[in-house]
């Protein structure tokens, strides 16, 4: 089963430094990296990376980062067919801080990815028609990802949002699907309530079959239609960066999803990919390969 994504990408540059300055203050980076990044191309990067059929659809400039980007993707099997090119945005760029504890700040820019319009999707049809699972983030205008999840529900295809990066606007109604993932700050911010539980009657009230809340390095929560709460614990590993964790247990997910696992295992499958990026610099860099994650071990 095929997984289409829709959403954003950009050139990421990294510092890294010793802790996280203050406002007003300045830190001294003992080192920099300038890697391929964006939440969405992260996504399809770790689809592709965790074994899956993977097709992407996204906008970026008409320029040398945007030329860089589709060789990166043909190089590791993307098809560029979706990536859509904009002459009048660069494209998109994404400027991190990482401390020593893995710890991060991130400014985007958004450029091109901010151009990627229902529209476009019309005309990338044929792509919703050749899916079984839609993989959707919140880097793009918040138009054409509703435009997305409406498109899904038009060619019967399973929706699975991580709303991330976080907007308050956000809610199932508009953006219906039925898988939800949500780190804790997202769960409390989306039910109003930092007390929260996960009980089958919001299941019911966000209209989706599943949600999943990741905790950092505690227990990853879960519960679907069957009212069975699930806490999956992830590994225990000593972060170098978490930029793009969380991209990478979507995307990685969303393989073990269409690969018909049971959700506990799709969770701890996913939990594992995560947990490995986190060992490296980078967030598509740091992406471990399907071996990886069976085994647990980085090669």
């Amino acid at each position: 089963m095929s997984i289409l994504v829709v959403g954003s990408l950009c050139l990421d540059h990294t510092l890294f430094v010793s802790s996280l300055p203050g406002r007003g203050e300045t830190a001294i980076a003992g080192s920099s990296l300038v890697s391929f990044g964006g939440k969405g191309a992260n996504q399809a990067f770790a689809v592709k990376r965790a074994g899956g059929e993977v097709a992407f659809l996204a906008c970026l400039g008409d320029d040398d980062a945007g030329e860089a980007y589709r060789d990166h993707f043909e190089v590791n099997g993307i098809s560029p067919e979706g990536m859509i090119s904009s002459a009048d945005h660069p494209t998109g760029s994404a400027f991190l801080g990482v401390e020593d504890s893995g710890e991060n700040f991130i400014i985007i820019n958004p450029g091109a990815n901010h151009a990627l319009r229902p529209a476009d999707l019309d005309r990338h049809r044929d792509l919703f028609d050749e899916a079984g699972i839609l993989l959707l983030q919140m880097e793009i205008p918040f138009e054409t990802t509703v435009h997305a999840c409406r498109l899904a529900r038009q060619y019967g295809i399973a929706t699975i949002i991580n709303p991330s990066p976080w907007h308050d606007s956000f809610n199932t109604r508009d953006f219906p699907c039925d898988v939800l993932i949500l780190n804790e700050h997202e769960m409390a911010a989306l039910v109003g309530d930092s007390g929260w539980r996960l009980e089958l009657s919001l299941l019911d009230r966000l209209g989706i079959q599943i949600l999943i809340v990741t905790q950092g390095s505690k227990a990853t929560l879960a519960i679907d239609t069957t009212g069975e709460v699930l806490e999956c614990e992830p590994p225990e590993v000593t972060p170098v960066d978490t930029v793009g964790a969380g991209d990478t247990f979507a995307g990685a997910f969303a393989v073990a999803f269409s690969e018909g696992r049971e959700l506990g295992d799709a969770i701890r499958f996913a939990n594992q990919a995560a947990a490995l990026s986190i060992l490296r610099a980078g967030a598509q860099g740091a992406t471990p390969i399907r071996l990886e994650i069976d085994s647990g071990v980085m090669t």
